[in-house]
């Protein structure tokens, strides 16, 4: 007979839940969650609340003598640091459109002979693609738009020209050896 009688515990633990978070909401209520708190919240939590003064000569001048301190940063006379510190010249045109010396790079090539002739010295160079060129003092090669400034019987200057850190222009000379016999051949 006892099966059918409900059990008082169960009862009694439910009562205690519901008095408990009755209790939990009428104190929220009673704290002050609302809005009206908020909006009465000193501005900064570890400020002191400031009593209301009549002003007078004395403290109008204590508040002017006390700016707060904002850092200003001003960029005049200074470099960009997110801009590389070696720039090399704008490439105006893209990679395919450009002649086929200013497609490779400087290093690329091999200088492999020079010749002798009415107008000077020229230089063959082997590019990587296997062809041969011809330049001679004033071509244009590489991607950055070297130049070349002096070719003498074994070896060939080029002048490149590239932006530095603080924004002036720089020269870069690189010079090209004729290679001498191949290995394995003497």
């Amino acid at each position: 007979m006892n099966r059918h009688r409900p059990r008082q515990g169960k009862k009694s633990s439910n009562l205690v839940m519901l008095a408990l978070s009755g209790l939990l909401l009428a104190l929220s209520v009673f704290t002050g969650c609302g809005d009206s708190q908020k909006a009465q919240a000193p501005s900064s939590p570890m400020a002191p609340k400031s009593i209301q003064q009549p002003i007078t000569q004395s403290t109008s001048t204590i508040a002017e003598a006390k700016p707060e301190s904002v850092y200003n940063y001003r960029p005049a006379g200074r470099r960009d640091p997110f801009a590389p510190l070696i720039s090399f010249e704008e490439k105006k045109a893209k990679a395919g459109d450009r002649p086929t010396l200013e497609r490779y790079n400087i290093h690329e090539f091999k200088l492999t002979g020079i010749v002798w002739g009415g107008f000077g010295y020229n230089a063959m160079l082997e590019g990587p693609d296997g062809k041969g060129y011809f330049v001679h003092v004033g071509t244009i090669i590489g991607p950055n738009r070297g130049v070349v400034k002096k070719i003498t019987s074994n070896t060939m200057t080029v002048e490149e020209k590239f932006k530095n850190a603080t924004g002036e222009t720089d020269r870069k000379q690189i010079v090209i050896d004729l290679r001498k016999k191949q290995e394995g051949m003497q």
